[in-house]
């Protein structure tokens, strides 16, 4: 499998990194950056006292000699050690602040600024797995690629350093060790290239085993696990994928079995020879005892500095890597408007779809085709057909979530990418098919989308009131204080699918957004609520444009004009009574399901 190519240079990835932390605590980077020089000085004293006690001693100086250099050096070294451990423990209090703040930016990001479509993309996936698997590890590469950068500057300062005292000494020392710890490099590269070149095999494997993770411990599906007797199929599941993401682990881990074997033979050939060439020169009177200790350590630091910054090149560059990740995350190309717009329109708004397509990622024809309409202001639209006509597509497409794949829709005779897509966004109330309650209370969620109105706490109340969930939630002990969703605040109550969907009409009338867009608003609810609803429904819409998806064709005839959808086009249009006349699929899908409506009156 060919390497992926990497959008942008190892090193432009360690400086966004670098101005990333600058901006979130620019002392954290000189509490790391002063730890190189000190881990550099300080082995480097303690073999400087090792060579001086020993030349002291073999040479007959006095105990006061002795004991005063004995005193000196633990002096510094005790100043160099507590100097050190305060800069670490400074830098230590802050562990995980990056990856946190980190981890909350990406949350808000995805949810905030992201194009809703691209959150539904295969290929915003790769990338925000790749961004989230690397955060949530508890080694994020965007934090803790400042102690790899700190292990690279010690080796570096340290080869710099001791180089200058074993080049001194004799200079074909330096060169041994330089050239055989060269040779480490290629080991050190083995695992983290083959890492990075297969991590698309894994990485789809590694989201499906989160997915079935993820339902496994969702008890709202509790009932389906139980009665279907699905344990087996996800436990099944659940060991495939495991055992497929250990096999690529294992021969990841095998390849840095072998570098680390490989690494050990070379450190021993180059230590070996190092030290054959100092005995030599301490059997010819050449140095002194306390000189052979002395860069005896020096030879075995300089390895160790040489192997190091190997090491600590190979770690920074995969490190790079996957800081690409967050790069190409926040990076992620948006088409909507998240900048200055145009100032939103008077309500109620015309809206205008103009030669419309739409095709999802990865789909061999478009969902829908050439869409022409003009939804005049004011107007009551009903949206009808069969299941994957389109309604939902087309509906996303107005609230702004979809952007088309060809033509342009355009809202107050503006496309809608020129408004700022949240003050686009404050135009819409919708409700959604898929009923999802937040941990709210009550009052914060109807009112989410103002909650410091100064009419809040009346036009909440009115809003439960038309939705007909009033006289339900302030019969509970707190009223509109009680929190949503048992099992995470004490006071937790879980509604009903048709109170919640209730709830969530609420929500979209206490908006009052311009454009009122219900997708299936009465799917949940029983006749007698569902009755309600269309008896509300003139004054629900009342000086907005709005917008009704509907299988319940009854629904439709409150509505000024019916679209029916098939195909990916608008095939039939009119009022109820035009269609019924035009004798086609709308009228043929309403006998259809009229008949039943009959036929049980006349079995009653």
């Amino acid at each position: 499998m060919k390497k992926p190519k990497r959008k942008s240079s190892r090193l432009s990835s360690l400086l966004w990194a670098a101005k990333y932390q600058w901006k979130l605590n620019r002392i954290f980077i000189f509490l790391v950056l002063t730890q190189a020089p000190i881990q550099v000085v300080r082995p480097l004293v303690n073999s400087l006292f090792s060579k001086e006690l020993i030349d002291r001693i073999g040479g007959g100086s006095s105990f006061g000699e002795i004991a005063l250099v004995i005193l000196g050096f633990s002096t510094l070294i005790l100043l160099l050690t507590l100097t050190y451990r305060y800069f670490v423990f400074r830098a230590e209090g802050g562990t995980y602040y990056t990856t946190i703040v980190l981890q909350c930016e990406m949350g808000a990001f995805q949810s905030r600024d992201m194009d809703f479509e691209d959150t539904e993309k295969d290929s915003f996936d790769k990338v925000s797995g790749h961004a989230h698997r690397d955060a949530g590890q508890g080694n994020c590469s965007l934090e803790f690629w400042w102690d790899d950068l700190l292990d690279f500057l010690t080796h570096a300062m340290g080869i710099f350093t001791y180089a200058a005292l074993l080049g001194s000494l004799h200079p074909l020392l330096l060169l041994v060790v330089a050239a055989v710890s060269a040779g480490a490099w290629f080991s050190s590269r083995w695992q983290p290239d083959y890492y990075e070149k297969q991590k698309e095999n894994w990485e789809k494997e590694a989201r499906k085993k989160d997915y079935i993770q993820n339902i496994s411990m969702d008890f709202t599906l509790a009932k389906d696990v139980k009665l279907y007797g699905l344990e087996p199929w996800l436990n099944g599941m659940l060991r495939d994928y495991n055992a497929y993401l250990l096999m690529w682990n294992k021969r990841c881990s095998l390849r840095g079995l072998w570098a680390a074997l490989f690494a050990g033979v070379m450190t021993l050939l180059q230590n070996g020879a190092a030290y054959l060439f100092l005995i030599g020169m301490l059997l010819r009177g050449e140095l002194t005892v306390g000189e052979f200790v002395f860069y005896f350590g020096i030879v075995g630091s300089i390895a160790g500095f040489f192997q190091g910054v190997i090491t600590d090149v190979s770690k920074l560059a995969t490190r790079a890597d996957k800081i690409g990740y967050y790069r190409d995350y926040f990076d992620y190309p948006r088409r909507r408007n998240h900048g200055k717009g145009a100032p939103l329109p008077v309500a109620p708004v015309e809206i205008e779809l103009k030669n419309v397509s739409y095709r999802y990622e990865g789909a061999e024809e478009d969902t829908l085709k050439n869409i022409n309409l003009k939804l005049h202001p004011g107007e009551s639209i009903a949206l009808v057909g069969i299941n994957g006509a389109g309604k939902s597509t087309l509906v996303k497409l107005l609230c702004g979530l979809y952007t088309p794949t060809e033509g342009e829709i355009l809202v107050g005779g503006r496309p809608i990418d020129d408004y700022n897509i949240f003050d686009y966004y404050s135009m819409i109330s919708a409700v959604f098919q898929e009923v999802t309650p937040i941990a709210f209370t009550i009052r914060d969620f109807v009112t989410s989308a103002d909650p410091d109105r100064p009419t809040a706490k009346a036009d909440m109340e009115a809003a439960l009131r038309k939705a007909d969930i009033w006289d339900k939630l302030s019969s509970l002990p707190n009223g509109t204080e009680t929190h949503l969703m048992k099992g995470i605040y004490d006071d937790g109550v879980d509604l009903s699918g048709g109170e919640m969907q209730k709830l969530m009409l609420a929500r979209a009338i206490y908006k009052n957004g311009s454009i009122l867009i219900l997708d299936e608003p009465t799917a949940a609810l029983d006749p007698i609520a569902e009755n309600k609803l269309y008896l509300e429904y003139r004054s629900l819409t009342k000086g907005k444009t709005s917008v009704y998806i509907s299988h319940r064709f009854a629904s439709t005839r409150f509505c000024d004009r019916i679209l029916l959808l098939s195909g990916g086009r608008v095939t039939e249009e009119g009022t109820h009574d035009e269609l019924m006349d035009l004798g086609g699929e709308y009228a043929h899908m309403f006998g259809v399901q009229s008949k039943y409506y009959k036929e049980g009156e006349i079995h009653a």
